[in-house]
């Protein structure tokens, strides 16, 4: 007999269960919390799965919505080339919720979903939010962009939007465009990033300047875990 301190094998729950169990887990208002039931659909790449989340995408309930996201964002492992089992009927999907999301929550998994999809094809539409009014659609941005650009050589207007979200006036959102633009992206112009380093020199944000200061020194940075907003 199971004791209710036993752990639960959440792969020997229905979807129905799990689907419960996340909903739940998304609800919560820190991102950082444990989603074990989350991250056991992404463990279950079926048809039932997939579609499900395709209907949750698309209701009034805006944690709902972004359960289907967050399903879509990592549904099943990703092959070499960084798409998932269902990227290829999922992606024109979430690039339609671009248009249509109003809640900048669901908004921004919808663009780190593209991400997690490598949806090259969405780099114009989410490069259209770069300079979106909330904080948290920015930093997906500046999360998303390393997978949705040109693996050899970044696209200038990539490349200018990182610049851009450099200077945000979230932390998080400059430490990991200024990651992207020196560590993830492939040729940027050298000029670009000493500009991008001479205007962080003296960022209010102590990981930012040491990042920015061991890019000086040495040309190799190291950076750190950071909480995701």
């Amino acid at each position: 007999m199971t004791s209710p301190r036993d752990p639960v094998d959440l792969s020997k729950l229905s979807t129905a269960e799990l689907l419960a169990g996340a909903l739940s887990e998304v609800s919560v208002a820190d991102p950082d919390e444990p989603v074990p039931h989350l991250v056991a659909l992404h463990a279950r790449p079926t048809r039932e799965v997939f579609d499900v989340a395709v209907r949750l995408v698309a209701r009034d309930n805006p944690a709902e919505r972004e359960l289907g996201v967050r399903i879509l964002r990592e549904l099943g492992d990703h092959d070499v080339a960084g798409r998932r089992p269902f990227s290829r009927e999922g992606i024109p999907l979430l690039i339609e919720r671009l248009d249509r999301e109003a809640d900048p929550r669901v908004l921004g998994w919808v663009i780190s979903a593209l991400g997690y999809n490598r949806a090259r094809e969405a780099l114009g539409d989410v490069l259209r939010f770069v300079d979106h009014p909330h904080w948290r659609v920015r930093f997906h941005v500046a999360t998303a962009l390393p997978s949705l650009v040109d693996e050899e050589r970044i696209e200038p207007h990539a490349a200018k939007a990182l610049q851009l979200l450099c200077r945000d006036d979230e932390a998080d959102t400059r430490y990991y465009a200024l990651v992207a633009l020196i560590e993830e992206a492939s040729g940027v112009e050298p000029e670009l990033i000493t500009q991008t380093l001479t205007d962080l020199l003296n960022d209010p944000d102590e990981q930012i300047r040491e990042l920015v200061a061991a890019q000086l020194s040495d040309g190799s940075p190291k950076h750190g875990p950071r909480e995701s907003p």
